[in-house]
């Protein structure tokens, strides 16, 4: 009852300090009473006596903690079927998954967490205090004071290097207080001889913890460097929406970033859009504004929603992905939501895992019920910048159909010095599409000449010019969706045709047997929103596919055989004459090109272009972890070196003959002792020049001989046996390691057999 009365009394404060170190990386907290109910088994399991009997404590102990932290049953149960570990396979696999997920989400998130978004690092949280606690317990009960306290660092000081300077002054003393417990509270009269190592060790790592908490930039900055991508290499896919057109380049392996659950095909994934193009010449997501969601009532129908159940695998970004038009979200109880007009997000990125749920409105026009939408615009559309190109002050965009308004607007194009440099794309926009007699025969003959009309192909390293978009359209036709996307809609925007961008994703991969669409990296895509009456922000996408892009489906609004939003108009379907919206530019290149310059079908599937701005893969550096783990092993073998230099120097500075007599002892003994070769503790100096002989084929008679003199004989000869006793101890053991390997002598050099084997009694007279 005194042991374990003492084995729980050092133990409380510890796993206080551990657990409140790994608690603050939660906000709000989790549920007290899970970690009690982990702490419980944890310290139980430390008490028995008997090495078996804690044995199978420690087991009980964790398949009760496995319950707990993760809910998953270690217990076997499938009796009938040894083949799968009766059933334990199974669960073994899902809590290894669970684990992967939350070290992943672990090293990818702003802390503290919110444990209600990050399941997987709650549990990943809850599994970290029971193993310190249990291994804390475990320690002190077997009465290692340096290993518990150690282990207490660690388990306390790991997170508290996570979490930074915050409170850093009070975490640091709360782990110093109970290291002090720890080690006075095993301590016993007999110092051990790994008594110095150990406090270097633990003074040089109270350090690091104390700088990373106390101070804003800590010793080491270790919490950054990601263990878990070495084998499997990064996996979180960042992106930065806003356009760039520098290029596109990927690396790695194709990454699934979002799984989506849906009745229906998903076509179009939006993340955000793009409403400003200002004097930065790219398209930019700017300050949200009303009319990003002027949707018609039809949308607001729930009975016209598209359910869509998303699963983050690896996306690092903080928006919330939905169907084309997404209308309202759903996301666990008291996660903190940022909703915009069109768009959502957390206010961290999303973790992996994290599952939601959008409704998603996608108007099913005909291309008849869009020509009769006429150009007449809310105020919002026009007050809010959807029809602004950056022209000048005073300039009122007029929209499409306007009297005057091509003349007025290419006039103020070229006359203004900042805009100048876009009149070529403002006049292309009105040769092609300025004749159509509505804004949607504007919109398809944009996209029809974009995609068919065998002027532009696809590329992802198209010749940089500035302007980017002038220079695509005029001068290179190569580039990726930002290019055919940008283009479009500004040349819209110069028709008087409210247009923006819409970035995310095209489409997935359908797999059946998860019954779900695979969303992957590469299918980041940017495509065109515009405006209509009675029918609000449709999708239309002017990028031509790559080859061996796999075809989309029909875009969700086409019908059948018609064309419809974000459809490519046939020849059949567009036969030019009287009250028809094919211009003589798109008739010639159709006479060129026939039917076959049509280079794909609209919809979702695996996008030909694979990203939006700068696609980035956050995850561990591996060669920093190779220097990593250099420094450690080069600072091990360093720690061991100077631990036994340290030893041979204080034995060095005895002057008394017999104290000298036995440091020379004490040393022959490591030599033994490290080469693997067992000298008992009760030998003599005698003892130990004959097993020397016997190993070695040296001859210690001289050094026994002024040993022994030094050790038992009168005080005038013991002074010049000292003094003998060492000159012939380092002829002898030169003598014995010329004799050893390569191997030998690494292997006496780092070993620690010398530095745990106990004190040497005295030798007996």
């Amino acid at each position: 009852m005194r042991s374990a009365a003492r084995t729980v009394a050092v133990c409380v404060p510890a796993l206080a300090v551990v657990t409140a170190a790994w608690l603050r990386l939660e906000q709000p907290l989790s549920s007290f009473w899970r970690v009690l109910a982990l702490l419980g088994p944890a310290l139980a399991a430390a008490l028995p006596r008997h090495r078996w009997l804690r044995v199978a404590a420690v087991v009980v102990a964790t398949v009760a903690a496995a319950r707990i932290a993760v809910g998953i049953v270690l217990v076997p149960w499938r009796l009938d079927h040894p083949g799968s570990a009766f059933g334990l396979a199974h669960a073994f696999s899902t809590f290894g998954t669970r684990f992967g997920t939350g070290f992943d989400d672990f090293y990818g998130t702003h802390l503290p967490f919110d444990p209600r978004v990050h399941v997987a690092m709650t549990e990943l949280v809850l599994s970290a205090i029971f193993v310190f606690a249990l291994g804390i317990a475990l320690l002190v009960a077997a009465r290692k004071p340096v290993a518990a306290a150690l282990a207490l660092l660690l388990g306390a000081g790991w997170p508290a290097t996570l979490l930074g300077p915050s409170h850093g002054v009070a975490m640091g003393a709360a782990i110093l207080g109970a290291l002090l417990v720890v080690l006075a509270g095993l301590g016993s009269r007999r110092v051990p001889a790994l008594a110095l190592p150990s406090a270097a060790v633990v003074a040089i790592a109270a350090v690091a913890v104390g700088s990373a908490t106390a101070a804003r930039h800590g010793l080491v900055h270790w919490q950054t460097w990601n263990l878990a991508h070495v084998a499997t290499g990064p996996e979180d896919i960042g992106f930065v929406w806003n356009a760039q057109y520098g290029g596109l380049k990927w690396s790695g392996h194709q990454t699934t970033v979002l799984q989506v659950q849906s009745d229906k095909p998903p076509s179009y994934l939006r993340a955000a859009v793009l409403d400003d193009f200002k004097g930065n010449d790219a398209w930019g997501v700017g300050t949200p504004r009303p009319s990003d969601a002027l949707e018609p009532s039809a949308a607001l129908n729930r009975k016209n929603q598209t359910s869509e159940v998303v699963t983050v695998n690896a996306l690092a970004d903080s928006h919330l992905v939905g169907g084309s038009i997404p209308i309202r979200y759903q996301v666990p109880a008291g996660v903190q939501l940022v909703r915009e007009p069109g768009v959502a997000a957390l206010n961290q990125n999303l973790p992996h895992g994290f599952r939601y749920t959008v409704w998603s409105y996608t108007a099913r026009p005909s291309a008849a019920a869009l020509r009769r939408a006429p150009a007449r615009y809310p105020a919002e559309l026009a007050d809010e910048g959807m029809l602004d190109v950056d022209l000048p002050v005073g300039y009122a965009p007029q929209p499409f159909g306007t009297r005057g308004r091509a003349e007025r607007m290419l006039t103020t194009v070229r006359l203004d010095p900042a805009l100048r440099a876009y009149l070529p794309l403002a006049r292309l926009a009105e040769r092609v599409a300025g004749g159509a007699g509505t804004p949607y025969g504007a919109v398809s003959r944009l996209e029809y000449w974009f995609l068919s009309s065998g002027i532009f192909r696809y590329s992802n390293h198209p010749t940089h010019t500035s302007p980017a978009l002038v220079g695509f359209v005029a001068n290179t036709h190569a580039g990726y969706c930002q290019y055919f996307a940008g283009a479009m809609a500004l040349m819209l925007r110069y028709l008087g045709i409210p247009a923006r961008v819409a970035v995310g994703f095209a489409g997935g991969a359908y797999d059946p047997k998860q019954h779900l669409w695979n969303v992957s990296d590469r299918e980041a895509h940017a495509w065109v929103e515009v405006w209509f009456k009675g029918y609000g922000w449709v999708p239309f996408d002017p990028t031509p596919a790559a080859r061996g892009a796999a075809p989309r489906l029909n875009q969700a609004g086409a019908d059948a055989g018609l064309t419809g939003a974000g459809s490519t108009p046939t020849p059949r379907q567009s036969k030019g004459g009287a009250g028809s919206d094919t211009s003589p530019v798109e008739t010639k290149l159709r006479d060129t090109n026939g039917v076959g310059s049509r280079r794909r079908v609209h919809g979702s599937g695996k996008a030909s272009d694979s990203s939006l701005g700068n696609g980035s893969r956050r995850g561990g550096d591996r060669s920093r972890l190779v220097l990593l783990l250099l420094a450690v092993l080069a600072g091990a073998v360093g720690a061991i070196v100077l631990t036994k230099v340290g030893f041979r120097m204080t034995r060095s500075v005895r002057r008394d003959p017999r104290g000298v007599a036995a440091a020379c002892r004490q040393e022959l003994t490591a030599f033994l002792v490290d080469q693997r070769i067992e000298a008992p503790r009760s030998a003599t100096l005698g003892d130990l020049g004959e097993l020397l002989h016997r190993e070695f084929g040296v001859r210690p008679e001289a050094f026994v001989a002024s040993a022994t003199a030094a050790r038992f004989g009168p005080p005038e000869a013991a002074a010049a046996g000292a003094l003998t006793a060492r000159r012939e101890l380092r002829a002898l053991l030169e003598s014995a390691r010329r004799g050893l390997t390569l191997r030998e002598r690494l292997r006496g050099l780092l070993s620690l057999r010398s530095l745990t084997r106990p004190v040497a009694p005295a030798d007996a007279a």
